[in-house]
C-alpha cells in the first residue's frame, strides 16, 4: 500500500468514534485478544467479515445483519446497534458476553438473544413488504423482555459500517422516527423516553449513562462537520413487554402516523418464516445424505432470493451473479432472476470467464422456460446464449483450444452439449450447430480417472471443518476435503473451493462431495456467508461478509451432486463417497436439458436402489415425440445413469426402479459400522445399569459420561438397518 493511502487510513482511524466502535474494532485493538492487529489498517474489519441478509422477494434490496444483531441498510454509511441496561449498568451488544443468534429454520429471519439479569432480552429480525413504490419493504425488529425485571433498551446509530469506519453528517428525531443523513432510517411503535443527538458519537456513552430520561421538549437536529455524529433512542422496557420497530428499505415518504399503523399491521417473524418456507416450496426439492448440506443449500437459496433486487444481486460481481441466476432459475425462481441474464451479458468481457458466466446463467434459465417463452422474448435469453456460443467458437478457431483454461474445458463441454439439446428443442438450428462445433473443437481425450477410493475402514474419519495445519500448496488435499487457498499457505477461499469441488463432482471424484459437505458444515457453524475464512479460526476475513459467490457456489455444487446439466444423459448422484453409503437421498422436479427428473436413492442392505421418473418436455431430445406416453420409451438421449454408484447402469424407462450392484467394499464397511454401533449401544446400556446400581448405594447418586451411540468416526451416523452377516450369494 502507498504511503498516501496509509496516511489516509490512519487519519480515518484516528477520527473514528472508538467508544461506540463495533466489537470487531475493539477486539482488534485489544493486545490480549487473539484478533489484535496493531497497524494503521486496524480500522478495517479483517477478522469478523461475516453476516447474513434480510429482505423480501419484492426486489427491495437486502439489509445486512451481523451475528450480534447490528443492522446495516444497503449503501448506508452507518450501522444501527443496540445497548441494554439492567441495575444501572449499560452494555453494548457488540461487546457483551452471551449474545447469541439463531436462524429460524435457516431462513432470512433471525432471533438474537442475551441474558440480562434474570431476563432474556430477545430481538427478532425479519422483513416484510411495505406500501409505496415497487421494491419497498420493512426490516422489522421485535424486542421482547422475557423475564420478571424491567430492562433499558437503546437503539444507537453510529458512524461505522460492518466492515469499516462510516460517516454520519446529520441526525434528527421526531417522535418515534429517526433520520440519518436526511433519510428516515427507523420508525418505532411508540416514541422513546429519551433521545440523544450528538456531534461526536462517543459522547453517547456518557449521555445515556447519566441522563437515561433525556431532556424535556423536542430535540434539535445535529449536524456534524466531521461526519462523526450519532444518535441514541432510549426506551424503558417493562417485564414481559414488547416493542416493534421498522427500518424502511427503498424510498420512504409516509407520515409517522401512517408508518406506525402499517408497522402494527405487519405479520410477526413467525408468519414471515412461514412465508419464506412457502416460497422455497416452489420448484425442485433436494435431500442429500448430509443434513447440514441439505439445510445450508436451502439457506443459500433463501439468502440469494433475499439478495435479488429484480435486476442483480446485492454486492455480487457478474460471474457470481450469473451463477446465482442460473441456479435459482433451475430451482423454480426464473421470474425473480430472469433479467439478470441480460445484465450479465452486458457486464462481462468476451473472455472465457465472462462467456462461461453467460452460458451458466442462460442454461439455468433456459431449462426452466417453455419453448414459447424463449421464442417470444429472445432478448431475455436466446440472443445472449447465441452470442456467447458464436464468440466462443470464433475464438477457439482463431486462438486454438488453449485459449480456454484447461481446468474449465470439461465444464464447457457439458454446457455446450446441454445448449445443443435445448436449442434443438427451440428450433434454433444455428445455435445448436455452433454448440456442437464447440464440443467438436474441444479435446476428445478420456476424462481423468477418479481418484481411487481408500480401503474401507470400520470407522472412517472425515477432515475437520477448518484445517488446523496450513499447506504450502494453493490447492492442497487435507484428508479428502480439498480446500483452495488465496495464497500458498494462506486463507480458505470458499468460492474457489466450491468451484474446484464442482470439477471433482463432474469427474466423479468423491472428494467433490466431501468438500461441499465440509464447506456447508463450516458455514453452518459460522452462521454467515463470508468469501474467505481464517485457516485455523472460524472467522470470515475476506472482503465480503455476505458473499453471493459463496452462496451460489454452494447451491450450484449441491445441484451438481443431484443432477448436473448435461446434454448426453441425466447423471444422478454423480459423486457419492463411501462415507455416504447406506444413507438415503432424493430430489424431485429438477429441470435438466430436455425435461425434468425426480429420483430417490434407498439402500437394501449394502445394495443401492434407485427409483426415478423422467419427464421429457418434448423439445430438447426428440421433438417428434412430443406428448409421449408416461409408460412409453423416452427419447433415446434422455437416459438416466448413476456412475458413482454403478458405472454400468443405464435406465431407459420414463418411470422405473432398479437395484444396483453392491459398491466394492460396501458390505464390509457397512457391516463393520453396524457392529460398531451395536457395541456402542451395549456399552451405553451397561454404563447406564452401573450408574443406576451405584446411585442406589449412595445418597447423592452420581453421573456417568457415556459415549454417543451410533457414531462412526465422529462424523457419520447411520440411520438405516445394516447387514450383520453376508448372504449366501456374497451380498
Amino acid at each position: 500500500m502507498s504511503d498516501r493511502r496509509q496516511r489516509r487510513a490512519a487519519h480515518r482511524v484516528s477520527a473514528a468514534q472508538t467508544l461506540v466502535a463495533p466489537g470487531w474494532w475493539t477486539r482488534q485493538h485489544d493486545p490480549d485478544s487473539s484478533l489484535y492487529l496493531p497497524t494503521p489498517l486496524a480500522g478495517r474489519n479483517r477478522m469478523e467479515m461475516g453476516w447474513s441478509l434480510l429482505s423480501t422477494l419484492d426486489g427491495a434490496g437486502a439489509a445486512s445483519l451481523d451475528r450480534r444483531g447490528a443492522v446495516a441498510l444497503p449503501g448506508a454509511t452507518w450501522v444501527l446497534d443496540w445497548w441494554f441496561n439492567h441495575d444501572g449498568t449499560w452494555q453494548r451488544a457488540a461487546e457483551a458476553a452471551g449474545v447469541r443468534q439463531v436462524r429460524t429454520d435457516h431462513l432470512p429471519v433471525a432471533e438474537t438473544r442475551v441474558r440480562v439479569g434474570p431476563n432474556e432480552l430477545v430481538i427478532r429480525q425479519g422483513a416484510a413488504p411495505r406500501s409505496g413504490e415497487p421494491g419497498s419493504a420493512w426490516v422489522t425488529m421485535e424486542v421482547e423482555v422475557d423475564g420478571p425485571d424491567p430492562v433499558g433498551l437503546a437503539m444507537v446509530a453510529t458512524p461505522w459500517t460492518l466492515s469499516d469506519v462510516g460517516r454520519i453528517d446529520r441526525v434528527e428525531v421526531s417522535g418515534g422516527v429517526l433520520s440519518v443523513n436526511g433519510a428516515t432510517v427507523l420508525v418505532a411503535q411508540r416514541p422513546p423516553r429519551a433521545a440523544h443527538l450528538v456531534d461526536r458519537a462517543d459522547d453517547l456513552v456518557d449521555l445515556v449513562a447519566r441522563m437515561p430520561e433525556g431532556s424535556d421538549g423536542p430535540v434539535a437536529p445535529v449536524v456534524s462537520r466531521h461526519g462523526t455524529g450519532g444518535a441514541a433512542l432510549v426506551w424503558p422496557m417493562a417485564h414481559r413487554s414488547m416493542l416493534r420497530m421498522g427500518l424502511p428499505l427503498g424510498s420512504f415518504e409516509s407520515s409517522e402516523v401512517d408508518a406506525v399503523a402499517e408497522l402494527e399491521r405487519l405479520p410477526d417473524t413467525t408468519a414471515m418464516a412461514k412465508g419464506w418456507a412457502r416460497h422455497l416450496e416452489v420448484g425442485a426439492a433436494l435431500e442429500l445424505p448430509e443434513s447440514s448440506l441439505t439445510d445450508m443449500a436451502r439457506a443459500a437459496r433463501a439468502q440469494l432470493l433475499a439478495a435479488a433486487d429484480g435486476a442483480w444481486f446485492t454486492g455480487a460481481d457478474p460471474v457470481s451473479a450469473a451463477l446465482a441466476a442460473g441456479t435459482l432459475a433451475r430451482l423454480g425462481h426464473a421470474d425473480v432472476v430472469g433479467p439478470v441474464v441480460g445484465q450479465v451479458a452486458r457486464a462481462v468481457d468476451d473472455d472465457p470467464a465472462g462467456l462461461a458466466a453467460v452460458l451458466e446463467a442462460s442454461l439455468g434459465l433456459g431449462v426452466s422456460l417453455t419453448r414459447d417463452e424463449v421464442i417470444d422474448a429472445p432478448e431475455h435469453l436466446l440472443v445472449h446464449l447465441a452470442r456467447a456460443l458464436h464468440i466462443t467458437l470464433r475464438q477457439l478457431r482463431r486462438r486454438g483450444v488453449q485459449w480456454w483454461p484447461e481446468a474449465q474445458r470439461p465444464r464447457l463441454a457439458s454446457m455446450v452439449e446441454a445448449a445443443a439439446v435445448m436449442a434443438d428443442g427451440w428450433g434454433q438450428q444455428g445455435v445448436a450447430d455452433n454448440a456442437r462445433a464447440i464440443a467438436a473443437a474441444l479435446p476428445t481425450g478420456a476424462e481423468p480417472e477418479p481418484e481411487p477410493e481408500p480401503e474401507p475402514q470400520p470407522e472412517p474419519e472425515q477432515a475437520s471443518e477448518v484445517p488446523s495445519e496450513v499447506s504450502s500448496e494453493p490447492s492442497a488435499s487435507l484428508g479428502r476435503v480439498r480446500w483452495v487457498r488465496r495464497e500458498p499457505g494462506a486463507d480458505l477461499d470458499l468460492p474457489a473451493t466450491l468451484d474446484a469441488a464442482r470439477r471433482d463432482i463432474a469427474a466423479g471424484r468423491p472428494d467433490g462431495a466431501l468438500t461441499v459437505a465440509a464447506v456447508s458444515a463450516l458455514l453452518e457453524r459460522l452462521g454467515c456467508w463470508p468469501d474467505v475464512v481464517h485457516p485455523t479460526r472460524p472467522l470470515g476475513i475476506g472482503e465480503d461478509g455476505a458473499s453471493v459467490a459463496t452462496m451460489a457456489g454452494l447451491l450450484a455444487a449441491t445441484l451438481d451432486l443431484a443432477a448436473p446439466l448435461n446434454g448426453s444423459s441425466v447423471d444422478v448422484f454423480g459423486s457419492f463417497p463411501s462415507e455416504w453409503w447406506g444413507r438415503p437421498a432424493q430430489f424431485s422436479d429438477l429441470p435438466v436439458a430436455g425435461g425434468s427428473v425426480s429420483c430417490a436413492l434407498r439402500w437394501h442392505g449394502a445394495r443401492p436402489a434407485l427409483i426415478w421418473e423422467l419427464t421429457p418436455d418434448g423439445l430438447g431430445h426428440c421433438p417428434e415425440t412430443d406428448g409421449a406416453s408416461s409408460t412409453g420409451t423416452p427419447p433415446s438421449v434422455l437416459l438416466l445413469r448413476a456412475p458413482a454408484l454403478d458405472p454400468v447402469f443405464t435406465g431407459s424407462e420414463l418411470v422405473g426402479e432398479a437395484l444396483l450392484e453392491v459398491p466394492p467394499g460396501a458390505v464390509e464397511l457397512l457391516t463393520a459400522r453396524a457392529e460398531s454401533a451395536a457395541a456402542a449401544a451395549e456399552t451405553t446400556v451397561a454404563s447406564t445399569d452401573e450408574s443406576t446400581e451405584s446411585g442406589g448405594d449412595s445418597a447423592g447418586g452420581g453421573s456417568v459420561s457415556t459415549p454417543e451411540a451410533g457414531r462412526s468416526g465422529g462424523a457419520v451416523t447411520m440411520g438405516v438397518d445394516m447387514p450383520t452377516r453376508r448372504r449366501p450369494d456374497g451380498t
